[in-house]
């Protein structure tokens, strides 16, 4: 409410004045000035008292008398959007557009508040229709496709998502976090779930023309590799993953592991582990070396080297595991006890964050749920 009140009184003090002045006499200027401000303050009233039904009949009206007030107008339908009163922005909003005195600048701008208003509502295909035609106005042409863009990614159009980011690249830069590469990947995705991997490899293909540094392309290029039982590609794929974004190491490691158990090559993934410890200090790495050291060389070996690794880089999975190997050790059920209260601990600990907005979780996801940038969850 405050903040209609200070878009609103300085309005009422002043409607017609400055207009007018240009334009009118001022024996007219006092004779159309007075009905507009006794109508502002009628309108106040109602605001005030929360009528907001009746206070929109009385702007209308203004409106109607003096078209100088039309972003006033748009202004006090964006407001009661963002106070969540939705319907009466467009309301407002389509009103205004009713009127046969508007300027074609002024029809485009209130029809873009429009547009903006159905989205709120969840009226996309009313809002898409809206910013489709505006993409063509050149005032509101950037603003139209970044809407449009929006729309798409929720409705999951993806073609048109990426014709979308196309024509904004034309003559700006797309908005932060928004890839072509990531919606080849949802389109790759579908594929997979449609069981057409030729089409998904085709999509991730074309993702990582358009980023080479597209992580979550070769991911899923390597499940189709693993799933057609072509072990080295996929290795060869996994292993890329590195030079894109080391940061999503670790999401490697489980396939990686599948990888060189398929060819029989232990020494090659301990090989590879103790490299990821030693370059990146990844904890997760350390911990899939000490099982691998337990088969092959024992537990004590393999608690001498956790014991070590938790040193030089203490975390909760590290401490977790050397308690369970000194469970398995002898040391007794108390040690396997504590070991699960560790556990637990550490599964309270959100797995991945966004680097964005801060958001947490235990999943990886493409797009964080809470900014909606994609890309931007790592793990933790």
């Amino acid at each position: 409410m405050l903040e209609l009140l200070a878009l609103l009184l300085p309005v009422a003090a002043a409607s017609g004045w400055l207009a007018a002045k240009r334009h009118y006499t001022r024996k007219y200027l006092l004779d159309h000035a007075r009905p507009i401000n006794q109508a502002y303050c009628r309108g106040l009233n109602y605001l005030l008292s929360e009528k907001t039904d009746q206070a929109i009949k009385v702007f209308a009206h203004i409106l109607e008398m003096d078209h100088e007030t039309v972003e006033t107008h748009i202004s006090l339908g964006n407001l009661f959007r963002k106070q969540g009163e939705v319907e009466k922005a467009i309301e407002v909003h389509a009103r205004l557009l009713d009127e046969p005195g508007l300027g074609e600048a002024q029809r485009a701008h209130a029809r873009y508040a429009l547009g903006v208003d159905y989205m709120a509502a969840g009226l996309l295909d009313r809002a898409e229709s809206i910013f489709d035609a505006l993409a063509e106005h050149e005032a509101h042409r950037k603003s139209s496709l970044q809407r449009l863009l929006q729309i798409y990614q929720q409705e999951k159009e993806w073609h048109k998502a990426i014709a979308c980011v196309r024509k904004l690249l034309r003559f700006a830069k797309a908005p932060k976090g928004e890839s072509v590469a990531q919606f080849l990947c949802e389109l790759a995705e579908e594929s997979v779930a449609r069981f057409d991997d030729k089409a998904a490899r085709d999509y991730l293909d074309q993702a990582l023309r358009a980023d080479p540094a597209c992580v979550r392309a070769n991911l899923v290029k390597a499940r189709l590799q693993l799933a057609a039982a072509d072990y080295a590609g996929a290795l060869r794929t996994l292993r890329e993953v590195e030079a894109q974004n080391p940061d999503y190491l670790p999401e490697v490691l489980r396939p990686v592991a599948v990888c060189y158990a398929q060819l029989g090559d232990g020494r090659g993934w301990a090989d590879y582990l103790e490299y990821l410890c030693r370059r990146y200090g990844l904890t997760a790495a350390a911990l899939d070396l000490a099982v691998w050291m337990r088969d092959a060389a024992g537990i004590p070996a393999a608690l001498d080297y956790s014991l070590s690794a938790l040193e030089a880089k203490p975390s909760l999975g590290g401490l977790g595991h050397a308690v369970r190997l000194l469970s398995v050790s002898g040391d007794g059920p108390e040690l396997e006890r504590l070991a699960s209260v560790i556990d637990r601990l550490a599964a309270e600990i959100p797995r991945y964050r966004c680097v964005e907005c801060g958001f947490g979780g235990s999943e990886l996801h493409w797009r964080c749920p809470s900014c909606q940038h994609w890309a931007s969850i790592k793990p933790a």
